[in-house]
């Protein structure tokens, strides 16, 4: 999936609605990650200061976005 594709699915948007406060306050809120690096960088925060569930939630998304695209073959 790509980064467009994956901040519109609906465990995208939940997790960031649900851990922004307490994971990303050092972020603005106004941010949106436009690339894989900045996709990653809000993953990471999410990891580093949210709970558990916010954990494994975060992982399954980064599986997303590090799975080969099937067009690149």
């Amino acid at each position: 999936m790509t980064v467009e594709e994956i901040i519109q699915t609906p465990e995208y948007r939940s997790l960031l609605d649900e851990y922004r406060d307490m994971c990303l306050w050092y972020m603005d809120r106004d941010f949106v990650p436009r690339t894989q690096q900045d996709l990653m960088a809000v993953l990471d925060g999410i990891d580093h200061h949210g709970t558990m569930d916010a954990y494994r939630r975060a992982g399954r998304i980064r599986t997303w976005l590090l799975q080969p695209s099937s067009q690149a073959c």
